[in-house]
């Protein structure tokens, strides 16, 4: 959607191959009874001046209102208390023990002197960093919780360049100078909470349906439950694609599905391009939403619960945005990621019986129960997984979503590959603006 935003934005006629009912993907909220849920939980980060920003700036003529997020909170079995974002909040972080907090402060800060001078492998897993020591098992678990947070993934499939991600946000360049390294500490030193992330008010659908207002008096069309069948190529060159209504002749495809099954539409690509794609791998998250008729969850931000057999993520949306559920009424989703093979109505009981621990008596209260089972990354950002660039070796053909760049996650890593797209087909004259 984004994609063709900026298209028809620069002159063009585009028609969109929607497969599913509705356009947005994973981007999409929808009512269960009296309530309205999101296609999960979803926080917009880095919107102060991110990828997402940037393009709203440029290409929307109506934005969404967002609600700042607050801080993140981290509850155990006995409290909650607030995400430790700076190094000195961290080394008061009093749910590990403090011989385990001051092993993990000189090793992020070696990181980033390593990383500084060159020295340092970002394609590792954050697991690489903690073996042979003997850290508590709290420990374990609150860096492999983040990492499943961040990827979807644990620390043995965790790259370190995804926590370092964050960090070069705060700094980004092109070409970073050591200087530039160093000043990631001084984030690490000085970052007070999750001040750029947001929740948009009306549910995540709110962005899709700004879009949808941006293009309107603009050359697109929109075509719900038609799948492509095939991208015809010729000469090494996008030619048409196909439909089961028949050929549409196309001088650019922008292909946003997951990239892993491209090589079943196009039969030109090179063997090893498509191997390389076939590798991508995806995880899968289960969320349940409740719809309970008093506020039990009083905080303006999301909780990562650890210490318990299911680690959970959770958000309660009508802390943002009461309209989401009926007067007086609470919609929280409460999100975790899935094992590969694992049985997913055995592990829905495993989180029921979750979250009663954490939150005794919560079923007396529940008026609505949800669940859905989604993919929230086209692929995971796992160690030694490279992703495709926007450019394929097909002229003419362009990737975006969340398979195609290495950066964030979610709305977010979603924008920074339309960004890309913008300089690739800036470079070919297709629009006229590039990276902000």
């Amino acid at each position: 959607m984004l994609s063709a935003l900026v298209l028809s934005r620069n002159g063009h006629e585009v028609v969109v191959l929607e497969e599913s009912e509705m356009p947005g993907g994973m981007c999409r909220s929808y009512n269960v009874g009296d309530y309205k849920v999101d296609t999960g939980p979803h926080i917009i980060t880095r919107l102060d001046d991110g990828p997402l920003r940037c393009l709203m700036d440029r290409y929307f003529t109506s934005t969404p209102v967002f609600i700042h997020h607050g801080d993140y909170k981290i509850r155990n079995k006995k409290k909650s208390v607030p995400f430790p974002w700076t190094l000195r909040s961290f080394a008061l972080f009093d749910m590990i023990p403090k011989k385990d907090r001051l092993y993990l402060l000189h090793t992020m800060i070696s990181l980033y002197s390593q990383r500084s001078v060159g020295l340092l492998n970002l394609d590792v897993p954050v697991s690489q960093f903690i073996e042979g020591r003997s850290l508590d098992r709290s420990t374990v678990d609150l860096l492999d919780i983040m990492c499943r947070f961040m990827t979807g993934t644990g620390m043995d499939r965790t790259p370190i360049a995804r926590f370092f991600d964050s960090q070069d946000y705060k700094n980004y360049k092109e070409v970073k100078e050591p200087l530039d390294y160093f000043n990631g500490v001084i984030n690490l030193l000085t970052k007070k909470g999750a001040s750029d992330q947001h929740y948009p008010k009306g549910g995540i659908q709110s962005i899709i349906d700004c879009i949808m207002h941006s293009m309107e008096g603009y050359d697109v069309s929109i075509r719900l439950s038609t799948p492509a069948r095939r991208i015809i190529c010729e000469g090494g060159r996008v030619k048409a694609v196909l439909t089961d209504e028949g050929e549409l002749p196309a001088d650019i495809v922008i292909y946003s599905s997951y990239a892993s099954r491209l090589p079943s539409l196009v039969n030109e690509l090179p063997d090893k391009y498509r191997s390389d794609l076939m590798r991508l791998e995806n995880v899968l998250s289960l969320t349940l939403w409740l719809g309970l008729d008093e506020a039990l969850f009083d905080t303006t931000c999301s909780e990562i619960w650890m210490g318990c057999d299911i680690p959970c993520w959770v958000v309660p949306t009508t802390n943002y945005d009461p309209s989401m559920a009926p007067d007086g009424h609470q919609l929280v989703g409460i999100t975790t990621n899935v094992p590969k093979g694992c049985d997913i109505e055995k592990y829905k009981e495993r989180l029921l019986k979750v979250i009663s621990e954490r939150m005794p008596g919560i079923e007396r209260h529940v008026r609505m129960k949800h669940w859905q089972v989604l993919v929230p990354e086209k692929a995971s950002w796992v160690v030694g997984q490279e992703m495709p660039s926007c450019i394929t070796p097909i002229g003419g053909l362009y990737l975006v979503g969340t398979d195609t760049v290495r950066r964030s996650m979610g709305v977010t890593r979603a924008s920074y590959s339309v960004l890309n797209l913008i300089d690739a087909l800036r470079d070919e004259g297709m629009v006229s603006s590039g990276r902000k």
